[in-house]
């Protein structure tokens, strides 16, 4: 049996070489005058196998009409010991177009002759008669078209499924699945039965020309899916997306660190201006050598001795330190509330709230300098 079998996919994989055009290219009737023995004939199919199913996927054949082109070629035997004379049947995927089915004599210079078909939802069917036990039974092929319409923004994902048990043939599955896939570029192809588990690995994949190729001698699965993916960004496009990202959060961000900017400015400036005031109290009070009186706080004149490293508070009473550190304390109040707020970045506090506290220091060991 064993013997018979790989003579059977030999004439096959022979007949697949010399036949392997899209379409049935120089088709024409079989010129075959013998007839069928439909005396010792049943319509039974209990003891019809479909001994081998080659399914060949090509993406690239039909890329510009964004469509799968599918080819099946399917070796039913019949084991029975009546010939049979019914139907034979197979299943397609929802969408299929432009459905051809053909059929091949096992004899050399044999040439491919159409079968009237017809559809019933998913299964496609056609009449014929199998020898009992016929050591070389025909090729049949039947080819169709899917329409992809591929999903994903980084990833295009194009789906193929097939059934090939229930109603295809009422119990049985083939004894040989095997599997073509014609990729594009940079496409992967994902194979899971239907339970979802993964059976690429257990199809023995090897490459050939620009193909892969699977097999499974007596598959345990009912059902097979294909995800056949590639990616539709390169790592330049990559790049150009996150320098997008980059752009559009600066725009969105834009008006609220201008607003933080804009607050820090005013602060800056308020600063500027009460130190201004002060330097121009002191220059009134150098000019004219009597007493000066800020605008909100009565000075003493008692003078206070200069100290080393804070020669800017030289020649200030202790009056007017104490006014200047209430003051600088209230600053550095503002500045926390500030950031409290959330108006301003942890740098620019942690730098402002340095300058005022370094500030504080000096004019409290000016003060408390005997």
């Amino acid at each position: 049996m064993n013997k018979i079998k790989q003579y059977l996919i030999s004439i096959f994989l022979i007949i697949l070489l010399v036949n392997n055009a899209y379409g049935f290219a120089g088709m024409t009737a079989n010129k075959s005058t013998a007839q069928p023995d439909l005396i010792n004939s049943t319509e039974s199919d209990q003891d019809i196998v479909l001994v081998q199913n080659l399914i060949e996927v090509d993406t690239v054949q039909l890329k510009s009409q964004n469509k799968l082109y599918v080819r099946e070629t399917l070796i039913f035997s019949n084991g029975g010991t009546r010939n049979f004379s019914g139907f034979l049947r197979t299943w397609v995927q929802d969408g299929a177009e432009g459905i051809r089915v053909g059929k091949i004599q096992m004899t050399m210079g044999a040439m491919p002759e159409p079968i009237v078909w017809k559809q019933n939802g998913n299964i496609i069917s056609w009449q014929d008669f199998l020898k009992s036990n016929d050591r070389l039974p025909p090729l049949y092929i039947v080819e169709y078209v899917l329409p992809v319409e591929p999903k994903g923004t980084f990833s295009k994902t194009k789906q193929y499924s097939k059934m090939f048990l229930y109603p295809t043939l009422i119990t049985k599955k083939p004894n040989s699945i095997v599997l073509k896939i014609t990729p594009d570029k940079e496409e992967s192809a994902a194979i899971k039965d239907d339970k979802g588990n993964s059976i690429a690995s257990s199809g023995n994949p090897r490459e050939e020309d620009n193909s892969i190729i699977y097999g499974w001698e007596t598959p345990q699965f009912n059902e097979m899916n294909i995800a056949i993916s590639s990616s539709t960004v390169t790592p330049s496009g990559i790049a150009g997306y996150v320098i997008l990202g980059l752009l559009i959060i600066l725009i969105f961000s834009y008006p609220v660190i201008r607003k933080k900017n804009e607050k820090i400015r005013a602060l800056e400036e308020k600063i500027m201006t009460s130190l201004k005031r002060k330097e121009t109290v002191e220059e009134t009070a150098g000019e004219t050598g009597g007493e000066v009186v800020d605008e909100t706080t009565e000075l003493s004149p008692e003078p206070v001795e200069t100290v080393g490293e804070d020669t800017e508070f030289e020649g200030k009473t202790r009056e007017e330190l104490e006014a200047l550190k209430d003051e600088t304390l209230s600053k550095l109040s503002e500045l926390n509330k500030e950031y409290e707020s959330g108006n301003l970045l942890d740098e620019e506090y942690e730098e402002l709230k340095k300058s005022n506290q370094e500030k504080i220091d000096k004019i409290t060991r000016r003060i408390e300098k005997p």
